[in-house]
């Protein structure tokens, strides 16, 4: 960020440069004219030192339907009544005044600039009136009376009277962007959208709804001297209209109060009429700049809706010796400087601050409220503030209201919608107001020096009482490092990031484990967020159960090895984890579940859950994208393995699944192009594997060996995908290739070849089909009622019905996704 100096200097040699040219321009010769028409022409034109007389002149004197017809709008379908297209000019039109008719507003139907500097350079308009007659509103969405583009421009000594926009008279309440109660036709004041652009001397008093000065794309701007100036009026009045578009709507507003959060103009508050006295937007004008730097010197915003609001974009931002009263909001500001200025806290809070660092020296005017006032300030939504507020001349205001540390602005900063609150930390609150601090729980290591009381919530605070605030030595807090550990309730945690604060778990003596989302350093008092379970922080321990928070979504490396788990691994919330580290549970032989576990997650590491005993069947999540060597390696009570919805995997690495040698069935995901060496080797009770890519995986023998592919079968999905899996190499050696599809009842029986005998029958039933694996028999009696489950593979089975009383029965079969009934008669 440059410096206090480096931006005064910077702004000031440009105003100083444009001067020394404008001065040379006026050597060639002064031109003096007398009309509206006579200013649009030398307008257009270059190289002039144009004086015009003074007087009051009418736009509509020279703004006939020709001119407005042949008038040509900019890329942004923008129409100008005066453009300024010209460069190296100098006009001064000091004493002169220019009445336009609120009329006029109209007579383009769309949106329109009264004076628009557009590509010109070098343009110095100096001593202007441009007032507004009578309260037409634009027939557009949006309008303002003057936009300055172009580069090196200046404009000094101006002064704008705005009338005229639609509604007037309720503020913002009605709306200002989206979602609004009525239709919006705006009429905005000065807008600057160029470079280097100095705006000195300048006054608007506005008596219509919209932005007074403001920037979009704008960039080493510099506002000095200048004023910006609405009205007010209380919702109370509002409130006793007989008639208009706020009656018409029953008093809606589109902000929500405290009185149970309804959208309604409340009583006991005041609204400014307008909008901001002096604000930025991150981009604009014809080239959608980014806005850059902005300087502001001794200006005024009185009555606004926010005096001063404004967030550092591309530039630095700075207010120097400025003055905000009256407003909604004083200071609305994010990632600025504010250096010798002052406000008062009447129909808002001095001060919003909020976003990225910033400093702030404010001091709070004598100035009371004569309706509802809920702060004096918000200071949070950001790390690491330095904010100074004092008494101006040393009075001190009458009227008590809190400073808010933590708090962020209501929605539109409107003052009747309620305050938020958000997580602060690392700011620096100076305050010699006399005015008392509350510091809401969301605020951690801040440091408060103050003259008044304070009512501390937060955690790891420095509070100091201080006498004034011109020789406060700052006491640092004891602060955390990372790397430091520190133990709560005997789970011991390891702090791993200090920007946002979080900690890990390293150690715990207890056998059923409960891990907090947030734990608290006992000597700092600072909160960290815990987010991972350490490397080897299980690792051999006799820890029977643990819930894990939501914000842990990392496993570190050896964290379970060999750890019982008999009650498994549970989670307070939602799982969150979503990297598991090598042998973040190896030979974790007593954990049941681990579908659970994964249900989030990303990564695997290398020997993540290898030689796990208990598990009996995986299904992957969606997420997963990468894996290690040997994830699921020894898990020999793994029945089922379904990694179908880890559509991101594109390789099976080495050693997979060697030595489960439990596996009976393998379902493969669709992106699978690789398979390491011996990723399925010794599953020795291999006989189903399904593939969802119909291109074989280039392998060779060692990926399946010690499994008898000659008795297992390889579902495939579709004919094409067959006969490419027919031809390729290992894949050709599996005894059966079928074509995994959706089928009908009777296609399911045919394709299985599927006969049960005797039928009607005395006892057992035999069932003879192509291979199954792991298919599933249900009998049902004629109620719905099972009265007997088996699992049938191979190609031959039976099952044994002599229990059952005679009749009708149902015998279900389930094979993957398809399903069909066969009926059977018990004799």
């Amino acid at each position: 960020m440059k410096t206090t100096l480096q931006l005064f200097k910077m702004n000031k040699m440009l105003f100083v440069l444009s001067l020394t040219l404008f001065a040379t321009f006026g050597a060639i010769g002064q031109t003096t004219i007398s009309s509206v028409a006579e200013l649009a022409t030398a307008a257009g034109n270059s190289n002039q030192n144009i004086v015009m007389a003074p007087g009051i002149y009418q736009m509509e004197d020279y703004l006939t339907p020709e001119v407005i017809e042949n008038t040509v709008p900019d890329a942004n379908n923008r129409h100008a009544m005066i453009e300024f297209s010209g460069s190296n000019n100098n006009f001064d039109l000091t004493g002169v005044t220019i009445e336009i008719n609120s009329e006029l507003l109209n007579d383009y139907g769309t949106r329109i600039i009264e004076l628009y500097v557009t590509g010109g350079d070098f343009v110095n308009i100096k001593g202007l009136t441009v007032t507004d007659i009578g309260n037409s509103a634009p027939s557009s969405p949006g309008m303002q009376s003057v936009t300055i583009a172009g580069e090196n421009n200046i404009m000094e000594g101006v002064t704008l009277n705005i009338n005229g926009s639609y509604p007037y008279g309720y503020g913002d309440l009605l709306g200002k962007g989206d979602g609004n109660l009525v239709s919006l036709r705006k009429h905005s004041g000065l807008l600057v959208e160029g470079l280097n652009i100095t705006i000195k001397g300048c006054s608007i008093y506005s008596q219509a709804f919209g932005h007074l000065f403001f920037i979009q794309g704008g960039r080493n701007v510099l506002f000095e001297d200048c004023h910006a100036e609405s009205t007010t009026r209380t919702t109370d009045d509002m409130l006793a209209e007989t008639s208009g578009p706020a009656f018409d709507r029953d008093f809606a507003a589109v902000y929500t109060n405290y009185e149970g959060g309804n959208k309604v103009i409340t009583p006991g508050y005041t609204k400014s009429l307008s909008e901001v006295g002096y604000r930025s937007y991150g981009a604009g004008g014809v080239d959608g700049h980014t806005t850059g730097a902005i300087t502001l010197i001794n200006c005024v915003a009185k009555n606004t809706r926010s005096g001063f609001a404004f967030t550092r974009y591309g530039g630095d931002v700075l207010m120097q010796n400025c003055e905000a009263t009256g407003c909604e909001a004083g200071y609305q500001v994010e990632e600025v400087t504010i250096e010798n200025s002052r406000g008062d806290a009447v129909n808002g809070p001095l001060l919003y601050l909020n976003g990225g660092a910033s400093t702030v020296e404010l001091s709070l005017m004598e100035n009371v409220a004569t309706t509802t006032l809920h702060a004096i300030a918000t200071i949070g939504g950001g790390d690491n503030h330095d904010v100074t507020l004092k008494k101006w001349n040393d009075v001190t205001r009458p009227q008590v209201h809190p400073i808010l540390l933590g708090a962020t602005r209501p929605s539109g900063a409107n003052p009747f919608s309620p305050l938020g609150s958000t997580s602060t930390s690392g700011t620096v609150l100076n305050t010699c107001t006399d005015m008392p601090v509350e510091i809401l729980s969301t605020v951690s290591s801040c440091i408060i020096n103050t003259t008044g009381t304070v009512t501390d919530n937060g955690t790891g605070n420095t509070i100091n009482t201080v006498s004034d605030c011109d020789n406060i030595v700052v006491v640092e807090p004891e602060q955390n490092t990372i790397g430091d550990t520190f133990i709560v309730e005997d789970i011991e945690y390891k702090v791993t990031n200090l920007d946002p604060y979080e900690a890990e778990v390293i150690s715990s003596s207890l056998v059923n484990v409960v891990v907090p989302s947030t734990a608290t350093s006992p000597e700092t008092e600072t909160p960290f967020t815990v987010t991972r379970i350490g490397d080897n922080a299980f690792n051999g321990s006799s820890t029977e159960t643990i819930k894990l928070p939501s914000t842990v979504t990392s496993i570190g490396y050896q964290a379970f090895r060999g750890g019982s788990l008999t009650g498994g691994v549970t989670f307070t919330t939602t799982n969150g984890i979503t990297v598991i580290d090598g042998r973040g549970f190896f030979v974790a032989t007593t954990l049941l579940e681990i579908t659970d576990i994964m249900s989030r997650a990303e990564s695997l590491g290398s020997g993540a859950f290898n030689g796990n005993s208990s598990v009996t069947s995986l299904t992957t999540p969606s997420t997963l994208s990468t894996m290690g060597t040997s994830v699921f390696r020894g898990m020999t009570n793994l029945e089922t393995v379904d990694l179908s919805a880890s559509t991101l995997l594109t390789e099976i690495p080495s050693q997979t699944f060697r030595d489960a040698t439990g596996i009976t069935s393998i379902i493969l995901p669709e992106n699978v192009t690789s398979i390491g060496a011996s990723a399925f080797l010794n599953l020795n009770n291999l006989s189903t594997v399904k593939v969802l890519n119909p291109v074989p995986a280039a392998i060779t023998a060692s990926e399946f060996s010690g499994v008898n592919l000659a008795d297992a079968t390889l579902f495939v999905p579709s004919e094409e995908a067959k006969a490419a899996y027919e031809a390729a190499d290992v894949w050709k050696e599996f005894g059966t290739i079928m074509v995994s599809v959706t089928l009908n009842v009777n296609n399911i029986e045919q394709t299985l070849d599927f006969n049960i005998y005797p039928n009607p029958t005395n006892g057992l039933i035999a069932i003879k089909s192509k291979q199954l694996n792991q298919a599933s028999v249900n009998v049902y009696d004629l109620n719905g009622r099972v009265l007997l489950t088996k699992n049938i593979s191979g190609t031959s089975s039976e099952i044994n019905v002599s229990e059952l009383s005679s009749g009708i029965y149902l015998l279900k079969v389930k094979v993957e996704n398809n399903e069909f009934i066969k009926r059977i008669v018990k004799q």
